[in-house]
């Protein structure tokens, strides 16, 4: 039997995949089965179909794998803020909450929170701001980390000045960064399924 004689018999195309091959297969032989009345010699020949062309298909070669698109680097990302003196002083406002544990009157852990979520906030912002809408989420992740650093930096640099030192609450003061990057990472699956949310456009 041949291969277009198969596929004449089960109804299908000659250079089907194994799964239609085999569904066909299962429709035509719960009507040709001896067991439900069927013909014999017609069951004998659509299970030699099915043989016929599962061994055709067993011999195609897979399709070659699509070339990926070559990922960008983030340099070539990064863009003029549409705001962007709305970016330097939200920057230095975030500096400027690390002065808080001087001036409030509660344990450093709370004190310092503000600055925390402030630099978190603020790089997650900024990098919205500074990076081309089809930046992939490792783009992102960098940037986040790239415009967080010099503004945690001064925080601590400014908390040592002002007599209440942010160092032995560090750890704490990454948590915010830590939930950021979480925000921004679909595969993480910690905020929404993979692909929801991508966006393609330019």
């Amino acid at each position: 039997m041949t291969g277009e004689e198969a596929a004449s018999l089960l109804g299908i195309r000659a250079d089907a995949d194994a799964t239609t091959i085999r569904h066909a297969w299962r429709v035509w032989a719960r009507l040709a089965h001896p067991d439900t009345g069927g013909d014999p010699d017609h069951f004998v020949r659509l299970d030699e179909a099915r043989r016929v062309l599962l061994h055709a298909d067993a011999q195609r070669p897979l399709p070659a794998p699509p070339e990926p698109a070559p990922r960008e680097p983030l340099i070539a990302l990064v863009r003029r803020p549409p705001h962007p003196r709305a970016v330097a002083l939200l920057g230095v406002g975030a500096v400027l909450l690390a002065a808080l544990p001087r001036i409030v009157p509660a344990p450093l852990v709370f004190a310092a929170m503000p600055a925390a979520f402030g630099a978190a906030a603020w790089a997650a912002w900024a990098t919205g701001q500074v990076l081309a809408t089809r930046a992939d989420p490792g783009h992102r992740i960098m940037g986040l980390a790239v415009l967080w650093l010099p503004v945690a930096a001064s925080q601590l640099a400014l908390s040592l000045l002002a007599g209440a030192s942010l160092l032995p609450v560090l750890p704490l003061v990454a948590l915010p960064l830590a939930a950021a990057v979480s925000a921004v990472n679909p595969g993480a699956g910690l905020w929404r399924p993979v692909g929801v949310g991508a966006t393609r456009d330019v």
